[in-house]
C-alpha cells in the first residue's frame, strides 16, 4: 500500500534553521502516533553516500520513527530493506525494467516498492503493474531545490491506474487538493525538513492528508 504522506530527507533544508537532519525529524515526529503504519513514511534518499553510511541514517530513524509508528523506506538501495527491517524501497526514474524486478526480489515480500517519475505535462498515462505507487513531480515549483522542469499542475495527477504520489512544491495548502485532483498520496521535503517548526508543519500536513493521528504520551516538548 503506497504511503498517503511520504517524508524524503534532504540534508540541506534543515540547515536554514541550524539544525541537522536527524534531529529535525526527531523534532517533527517526537509528539506524533500515527493511527495506520502504511500511512506515513519517510524515505532516506543519500545519492552520493556508501552503503554504510546509507544503512546508519535508516536504523537511527527507524528507532526515532518506531514509536511514531512510522514506516522507513530506502532510495536506490533495495537491498538494504530485509537487513535493516525497513518496511519499503523507493527507485529512481531511471531504472529499469529489470532492475525494478531485481529490487523485488531482494526485498521481503511484504515490503513497498514505488518509482520515481518526472513526466511532461504531455506524458501517457501511468501504469506500472510492478511498482506500489509513482512519485508524479515536479507538480508545482519545488520550494526545496531549484528545478527548471515546468510544473506539471493537478490535472497530471487525475486519471492514472498505478498509485500517484504527489511530489513538487506540496505544503499544507496544497496537500489535500492533489488527494482531491486524484493522487493517492503525497511527498515533501522543504514543508517538513525546511520549516521553522516541523512538527507544526507536520501535524498541519497530517490534518490536511486526514490521515488519523494522537499525541504521544510522555513525549519530549521542545521550545520553539
Amino acid at each position: 500500500m503506497p504511503p498517503t504522506l511520504l517524508l524524503f530527507t534532504d540534508v540541506l533544508a534543515p540547515l536554514r534553521h541550524g539544525r541537522g537532519l536527524i534531529a529535525t525529524i526527531a523534532r517533527a515526529f517526537d509528539d506524533v502516533v500515527i493511527a495506520d503504519g502504511a500511512a506515513v513514511a519517510v524515505c532516506v534518499r543519500m545519492k552520493q553516500a556508501d552503503d554504510a553510511a546509507v544503512a546508519a541514517v535508516c536504523v537511527a530513524l527507524r528507532n526515532i520513527l518506531a514509536p511514531a509508528n512510522v514506516s522507513v523506506f530506502v532510495h536506490d538501495r533495495p537491498q538494504l530493506v530485509g537487513p535493516l527491517h525497513l518496511q519499503g524501497a523507493q527507485l529512481s526514474s531511471s531504472a529499469t525494467a529489470h532492475e525494478v524486478r531485481l529490487a523485488r526480489l531482494k526485498m521481503p515480500a511484504h515490503a513497498v516498492l514505488g518509482l520515481s517519475a518526472h513526466p511532461t505535462s504531455q506524458a501517457p498515462l501511468c501504469v506500472r503493474n510492478d511498482v506500489e505507487y509513482c512519485t508524479w513531480s515536479p507538480v508545482f515549483s519545488p520550494s526545496s531545490k531549484a528545478d527548471a522542469r515546468a510544473p506539471l499542475g493537478l490535472e497530471a495527477l487525475r486519471g492514472h491506474r498505478t498509485p500517484i504520489v504527489a511530489l513538487g512544491g506540496i505544503d499544507v495548502d496544497t496537500a489535500a487538493a492533489c488527494l482531491a485532483a486524484g493522487a493517492c498520496g503525497v511527498a515533501v521535503i522543504g514543508a517538513v525538513l525546511g520549516a521553522a517548526k516541523p512538527d507544526a508543519a507536520l501535524r498541519g500536513l497530517l490534518r490536511a492528508c486526514a490521515i488519523e493521528h494522537r499525541r504521544r504520551r510522555g513525549a519530549v516538548r521542545r521550545a520553539a
